[in-house]
C-alpha cells in the first residue's frame, strides 16, 4: 500500500531544516525529499517548493479572487487571474491536487455557470478547469456533467466548444464512471450533432474525435469491468458512416485524416461495423492514403491499425488482401523499420490478415514478407510488444503453409525466436514457442497442468 503525507507535514519539515539546521532552501528541500522517500512515502502529490514561495499561495490567492468575483458578479480582472491559475496548475499534478483540496473545482464550476454566455470569461475558465482536471478526473460531479451538456447545447462560439471538449476528454481518461455518466447524459447525441455541422473546422473535428476515443477507453484499473464495448457500439451505430465520409471531405489534411482513422479503428468492434466502413468506401481510402502519403510515418501507422481492426470481419479481410494491400503493408514495414510503432502495427496487421487464412499468407510470401519481418525484428530486440506481434505474424503465416515457411528458416528465424525467449522469458515465451512449433522446429513445451493420478469417485 502506498504511503502518503499531507502538504502541511512536508512543508513543516522543510521549514525546520531551514530554521533549526540552517540549511539553504535547496538543501532543505533535498533533505526533506530524501527523508520521506527513505520511509517509502510517495511525494508525487506534494508541491516541493510551496513552503519557500512567499506567494505560497499563488493558487490560494487566485481561488480567493475568483470566489469573490463570483459572489460580487464583477469579472473585470478575472481573465488575468484565470491565466495565472492555469499557469500554476500546468506545472505538475501536485499543484492540481492541492488546488482540488482548496475547493478549486467548485469555484471554477460556479464561475463557468455564471459566465456561460460571456465568451471572454468562459474560454479562460474552461482552460483553467481543463488544467485542474488533467490527470485528476475524480473531481467531476453530476453538476459538472449537467453544465457540460448545457454549454454543448447553447454555446455557438467554436473556440469555447473546443475548450469544453478538451475538458470532457480529460474527465474521461482513466475514469470509467465519468465515461458512463457522460454517455447516460446523452453526450453521444451531442457529438453526432457536432459531426454533422456543416461549417466545422479541422481543429474542431479533431477535438470531437479525441472525445469519441476517450469514451471507449478501458484504462481505469480501479474497476474490473467497464463499458468500453457498449460505448463503442453506440458510437459506431451513430457515427461510422459520417466519419468514413469525412475521410474524403478532409483528405488533404493529414492531421484530421490520421485522427479519423484512429477513431474508426477504436469503433469497429463488431462484424457489421467493419462491413459498414468498407461499404462506405473506407477501404479504398485507406489504401489511397498508404500510396499518396508513403513517406508519412504517423499516417501509415494509423492506416495499418485500421486495417487490422477491419480484418475482424472475414469478408472484409478477404477484400483487403484482394484489393492489393499486402505489398503496401510489407513496403510500409520496410520503409519505416526504424519506427517501433509502425513496425508493431504492421506485424499486427499481417497477423490479423493471415489468421485462419493460408491463402492470404501465401500472398504475403509472394510479397517477400519473411525477410522484411525478420529484418524489422532485428531493429527492436528489446521491445516485447513488437516481438510478440512478430511471433503471431510468423505463426499465422506458417500454419498450413509448411512449404513456404521454409523461407523463414532460410533467413534465420530460429535464432531470433530463441534469443527473444532467452532475453524476455515468459513475456514472449508463449508466442515465440507457438511460432517455433508451427515452423516445424524443435521446441520445449511445458505441460501447464497435470492430474495427481487419483481416480475420481463420482
Amino acid at each position: 500500500m502506498v504511503r502518503v503525507i499531507k502538504q502541511e507535514t512536508y512543508d513543516e519539515v522543510v521549514k525546520e531544516n531551514i530554521q533549526e539546521l540552517s540549511m539553504s532552501p535547496e538543501e532543505a528541500i533535498e533533505d526533506a525529499i530524501k527523508q520521506f522517500e527513505a520511509q517509502g512515502i510517495d511525494l508525487s502529490n506534494i508541491i516541493k517548493d510551496l513552503a519557500l514561495n512567499d506567494n505560497s499561495n499563488v493558487i490560494k490567492t487566485c481561488l480567493e479572487k475568483l470566489s469573490s468575483a463570483s459572489e460580487e458578479k464583477t469579472y473585470k480582472d478575472v481573465t488575468r487571474v484565470l491565466e495565472t491559475l492555469k499557469t500554476e496548475l500546468d506545472k505538475d499534478i501536485a499543484r492540481r491536487v492541492f488546488a482540488g483540496k482548496e475547493n478549486a473545482y467548485s469555484i471554477l464550476l460556479a464561475l463557468i455557470k455564471d459566465t456561460k454566455d460571456d465568451v471572454s470569461v468562459l474560454k479562460p475558465a474552461l482552460k483553467a478547469m481543463t488544467s485542474l482536471m488533467t490527470g485528476n478526473p475524480d473531481l467531476l460531479d453530476a453538476d459538472g456533467i449537467d453544465l457540460q451538456m448545457q454549454i454543448l447545447d447553447t454555446q455557438t462560439d467554436v473556440s469555447c466548444v473546443q475548450n469544453l471538449l478538451r475538458w470532457i476528454k480529460e474527465c474521461c481518461i482513466k475514469h470509467e464512471m465519468n465515461r458512463q455518466r457522460l454517455v447516460e447524459a446523452q453526450i453521444i447525441d451531442r457529438l453526432i450533432r457536432l459531426l454533422k455541422k456543416e461549417d466545422k473546422t479541422s481543429s474542431e473535428l479533431r477535438d470531437i474525435c479525441n472525445v469519441i476515443r476517450a469514451l471507449v477507453l478501458d484504462d481505469d484499473l480501479r474497476l474490473e469491468f467497464g463499458k468500453a464495448h457498449e460505448h463503442a457500439s453506440l458510437l459506431a451505430r451513430a457515427s461510422i458512416g459520417i466519419l468514413t465520409n469525412l475521410l474524403s471531405e478532409f483528405k488533404d489534411d493529414e492531421a484530421v485524416v490520421g485522427d479519423l482513422m484512429a477513431t474508426l479503428a477504436s469503433l469497429v468492434v463488431r462484424n457489421e461495423f467493419c462491413q459498414e466502413v468498407e461499404d462506405a468506401g473506407g477501404l479504398t481510402f485507406i489504401l489511397d492514403v498508404m500510396i499518396n502519403h508513403a513517406d508519412t510515418e504517423k499516417l501509415n501507422g494509423q492506416a495499418l491499425k485500421l486495417l487490422s481492426a477491419l480484418a475482424g470481419n472475414d469478408n472484409v479481410k478477404s477484400h483487403i488482401v484482394t484489393c492489393g494491400s499486402c505489398p503496401l503493408i510489407v513496403s510500409a514495414i520496410s520503409r519505416f523499420k526504424s519506427s517501433e510503432s509502425v513496425v508493431a502495427a504492421g506485424f499486427a496487421c499481417i497477423s490479423a490478415l493471415t489468421l485462419r487464412s493460408s491463402s492470404n499468407a501465401g500472398v504475403f510470401y509472394d510479397c517477400g514478407a519473411p525477410v522484411v519481418i525478420l529484418d524489422a525484428m532485428k531493429q527492436f530486440p528489446k521491445s516485447q510488444k513488437t516481438l510478440r506481434q512478430a511471433c503471431r505474424a510468423i505463426r499465422n503465416m506458417a500454419v498450413k503453409n509448411r512449404a513456404e515457411s521454409r523461407e523463414f528458416l532460410a533467413y534465420g528465424v530460429e535464432s531470433l525466436l530463441t534469443e527473444a525467449i532467452k532475453l524476455h522469458g515468459p513475456a514472449v515465451e508463449a508466442e515465440a514457442k507457438a511460432a517455433l512449433r508451427d515452423l516445424g522446429l524443435k521446441v520445449d513445451l511445458k505441460e501447464q497442468w497435470t492430474g495427481k493420478g487419483i481416480s475420481m469417485k463420482n
